[in-house]
């Protein structure tokens, strides 16, 4: 029972997150005057599914050798509401997006190349506007803590370097770091290397190189951070401050920014070879079904609140990710399909929908066979 409970919990997470990436594509698509002709939750055979209210178009009916002469008709179109089985990824099927119909207003290809790529982007729209509000939530209820100096401790790198309370760290090895977040990553990302910390005291900046001790399983300088408590927490010590309205928003939209760079970032350090946090790399939904399991666990003997807190983070967190990797410029992703709209753009013309569909039949061939190769790691790694 404690480990179907967080892998039914991580369905539903996986579920709403894909629900607003296709409820953007869809709510783009009616603004646009595009006819969707199924809206699915899911993959595979149809459980159940519904049609909504008709969409009325103007279009000429198939006609019959007797009946030649018989009027233009209205002809009523609906969309089709589907529950499928397997309750990972869904879809948006748009009338015209994979085929040229000409003549009729309702197909996406008939649309403007800005009105196509609102259609494509709205996916990832909505989920960088539900992590954005995720976020803004879990700041305001919980709080964050930023790299500012509250205290020291004796006998520490910060200790020896000379930092002191007040100091606000604003930049590790170039990098700007606002957050809690971005502090810790540069830690780790130094692998316990001397870095170069940028700090402002009395409006002064200030530059120090600084060697990072381990403290467990973490590389840290030896101070404790400012906190803003959020509106559940009473402030316990002068070193925490209440939220405010200003804070909760540049701090929401900092940490999808943060979460939204660091994909790249990782991949970029990777590449070149460049020290890596420890349990850091690619997951596919096996591999973060086990980390849901896992962190329930933890925080679950904690009480309900903080689980709850906890799954809403991870909610934010895979809306980010799904935002940022369906705009990559890969074939068979939102990316590749804004990539070809801007082609057609400069050409003055679309691309053929044979030789588009091609790229995108053998790109997502690949993904298949990249998600097969992930699944086998996840495995791997939860067996081991």
């Amino acid at each position: 029972m404690s480990t179907a409970i967080p892998i039914v919990i991580f369905i539903l997470i996986l579920g709403i997150v894909v629900f607003i990436h296709e409820l953007g594509h869809y709510l783009m698509a009616r603004r646009a005057g595009v006819y969707v002709e199924e809206f699915a939750l899911g993959m595979g055979p149809k459980l159940f599914g519904f049609r909504g209210k008709p969409m009325k178009t103007t279009e000429k009916e198939p006609q019959s050798s007797d009946s030649e002469d018989e009027p233009e008709v209205d002809k009523p179109r609906a969309t089709l509401y589907s529950l499928r089985l397997f309750p990972i990824g869904g879809f948006c099927r748009m009338h015209g997006a994979d085929e040229i119909i000409p003549g009729d207003p309702t197909a996406l290809n008939n649309k403007t190349i800005p009105q196509r790529a609102l259609v494509m982007a709205g996916g990832s729209i909505f989920n960088f506007i539900m992590a954005f509000a995720l976020f803004f939530i879990l700041v305001l209820l919980d709080g964050y803590s930023v790299p500012e100096v509250h205290s020291i401790i004796p006998d520490t790198p910060a200790y020896h370097a000379g930092l002191v309370e007040g100091d606000r760290i604003t930049h590790v090895d170039g990098r700007r770091v606002a957050l809690f977040e971005d502090f810790v990553t540069q830690m780790e990302f130094s692998g316990g290397q001397p870095i170069d910390v940028r700090f402002i005291r009395d409006g002064e900046r200030h530059n120090v190189t600084i060697t990072p001790m381990r403290v467990r399983d973490n590389w840290q300088l030896g101070f404790f951070m400012v906190r803003y408590v959020g509106v559940l927490e009473p402030i316990a010590h002068e070193g925490q401050r209440r939220v405010g309205p200003w804070g909760t928003f540049t701090t929401s939209a900092e940490m999808i920014l943060f979460n939204m760079r660091m994909p790249f970032t990782l991949l970029a350090r990777l590449i070149s070879g460049d020290n890596m946090p420890e349990g850091a790399g690619v997951m596919g939904p096996i591999g973060m079904a086990g980390e849901v399991t896992v962190i329930y666990q933890q925080v679950i003997e904690r009480g309900i609140l903080p689980t709850v807190l906890t799954m809403l983070f991870f909610t934010a967190l895979l809306n980010a990710a799904l935002g940022i990797m369906n705009l990559l410029p890969i074939p068979a992703l939102d990316g590749a399909k804004l990539v070809f709209l801007g082609i057609e753009g400069i050409r003055r013309k679309p691309v053929s929908p044979e030789r588009e569909g091609l790229v995108h039949l053998v790109g997502f061939a690949v993904l298949i066979l990249l998600a097969v190769f992930i699944a086998y790691r996840d495995i791997a790694r939860l067996l081991g």
